[in-house]
């Protein structure tokens, strides 16, 4: 009984806030054997490519690291998942993020790709990301930042540009607004081993890293209630998984079986969709102007 009423509060804050925490999800003998991927990762980068990945730090996919498999297909967070009432979940792909000593804060953005499908309005979330902290983490080595509320809300964000592009990254313009606090945001510190659930609609951003010590994180992106969305959505999310973890050995796809997207239809895959509509509305106690 206490498991069933914390599962749905952790599923009652997601829908309401945009997040929730599930505490020591991960033993320290999946995060040993995940922060030696991370070091393989790092050590196979090429140092220039981080240049250009300045704010969030390193960006780099699971197609070549199978060794994420385990953490991906984590049977507790899973059936934490589950409990929570998150069904028919698929995988995308997992990154690798690691901030080094010195990194900057990341900037403010949002990461739903699919603001064409009606579930991206809904209180479903079409995507939402688990994310595994290598470290235990403080305002002080970059912990994670949220804007609670804003997966369901608009918000003056939503105007200032799209995440992830060349110039964002590299921190061209260090006074753009997407650096800035925000009220209402608050900070997420985790320990190493626990998971935090986000809602991919909604704004996230983290501090710098002012320690002597790289923070990594591994974000694992998947999508709950596969079979609601739209046709084109799922004919995307099966085409790139497949495509980008191709080369991963049958051992490993075994790992994470259940969570493969299967689409056998015919339509073509979506087109990104990084911008919400006007079915993204503002919240009642604002009046944007």
């Amino acid at each position: 009984m206490a498991t069933d009423l914390a599962a749905k509060e952790r599923m009652a804050r997601l829908m309401e806030h945009g997040f929730c925490v599930i505490e020591d999800i991960a033993d320290e003998r999946l995060l040993n054997r995940t922060r030696a991927c991370v070091d393989k990762a790092l050590a196979e980068v090429d140092p220039e490519r981080l240049e250009k990945t300045k704010s969030p730090g390193s960006l780099i996919d699971s197609n070549d690291y199978p060794e994420l498999a385990d953490l991906i297909g984590n049977p507790r967070a899973l059936a934490a998942l589950d409990g929570m009432g998150l069904k028919d979940i698929k995988f995308w792909k997992a990154v690798i993020i690691s901030k080094p000593p010195g990194g900057p804060r990341l900037y403010w953005h949002q990461d739903c790709l699919m603001w064409q499908d009606p579930r991206a309005y809904s209180d479903r979330p079409p995507m939402i990301f688990l994310m595994y902290y290598l470290e235990d983490t403080t305002r002080w080595n970059g912990c994670l930042r949220l804007l609670p509320g804003t997966h369901r809300y608009r918000h003056i964000l939503h105007d200032m540009g799209e995440a992830h592009t060349r110039e964002i990254n590299r921190i061209d313009d260090p006074d753009d607004p997407r650096f800035r606090d925000y009220p209402g945001e608050v900070d997420v510190p985790v320990r190493a081993g626990d998971v935090v659930v986000g809602d991919a609609r909604m704004f996230h951003s983290a501090h710098a890293n002012r320690s002597g010590e790289k923070r990594t994180v591994i974000t694992i992106w998947f999508h709950p209630f596969f079979s609601d969305l739209l046709e084109p959505t799922q004919s995307w999310i099966h085409d790139l998984m497949h495509r980008q973890h191709a080369n991963w050995p049958l051992e490993a796809l075994a790992k994470i079986e259940p969570l493969i997207p299967d689409y056998r239809g015919a339509v073509e895959p979506m087109n990104r969709n990084r911008t919400p509509d006007r079915r993204l509305r503002w919240p009642r106690s604002v009046d944007p102007g």
